[in-house]
């Protein structure tokens, strides 16, 4: 590796960036939410599904390949870029549609179910974005149909250790040589109402030692906001769950995941 540069942020969120998101895969590959959601769909006997937040459409491409009809919206062009390569080198044809914008462009409905893995639920940091996503994806579902998500558990935060002891690995780059990255906590905003908006900032040193900075800021909603601002959406909560292996919601529970109904 070539000798490391000073930290440089970037002009742009990391989500527009197609040097970091080359790597997002590669961090977050055999991840639980994965085969979460996939049995989840599987057991909901669900056939045309929206991935709200598709990112680079690992799940929205496995669901496609396996014969289902879905749909992938995401705001981020490098996002939707590397989710069109992987279509079509996975040859789907119509049975994966992707978007390149916001819940708002999505016009077709009648879908099975919603979901939103990735914590991609805690990306809209206002009420007024998170009230609209929530409307979109009732709008968009049959009556009958679910939506699905997790947000990581505010009360649980203790156990949620983001700083460079933690979460610091060094892996191989797509392209040749090793890259390091990290995370930080260098931010909390605390909200009574909504919950805290926490911002992290994510360091990738490149093989060439280049070091590049990232922050993003989430919003960590504790489940009563979640029920109410489900409820006033129009759906109804079925069942909350604390983590991957479907345990029930406690305090110390790192996540909050949520599979709500559009009622008949």
């Amino acid at each position: 590796m070539s000798a490391q540069t000073p930290p440089q942020a970037l002009a742009h969120p990391w989500t527009e960036d197609e040097e970091f998101v080359r790597l997002y895969d590669l961090e977050n590959q055999g991840l639980w939410d994965f085969d979460f959601y996939r049995q989840l769909l599987v057991e909901q006997g669900a056939r045309r599904v929206l991935d709200i937040g598709c990112g680079t459409g690992v799940l929205a491409v496995s669901l496609a390949g396996e014969g289902l009809q879905v749909t992938g919206v995401d705001p981020a062009a490098a996002m939707i870029r590397t989710a069109q390569r992987r279509a079509d080198q996975a040859s789907l044809g119509a049975r994966l549609t992707l978007l390149h914008g916001t819940t708002a462009q999505v016009t077709a409905t009648g879908f099975d179910a919603a979901i939103m893995m990735g914590h991609v639920a805690q990306y809209f940091l206002s009420r007024q974005e998170w009230d609209r996503v929530l409307k979109d994806a009732y709008r968009t579902l049959r009556p009958g149909g679910f939506l699905a998500f997790e947000s990581r558990n505010p009360h649980g935060l203790d156990d949620d250790a983001w700083d460079e002891d933690s979460t610091k690995a060094t892996q191989e780059h797509p392209e040749g040589g090793e890259f390091t990255s990290w995370l930080e906590v260098v931010d909390i905003e605390h909200d009574d109402a909504e919950g805290p908006v926490i911002t992290a900032r994510g360091h990738n040193v490149f093989p060439d030692g280049r070091h590049l900075t990232a922050d993003e800021p989430l919003r960590y909603r504790p489940l009563t906001v979640l029920r109410e601002s489900l409820h006033r959406a129009g759906f109804a909560v079925e069942q909350v769950w604390g983590d991957w292996d479907r345990s029930p919601l406690e305090q110390s529970s790192p996540e909050i995941i949520v599979l709500a109904r559009k009622p008949f």
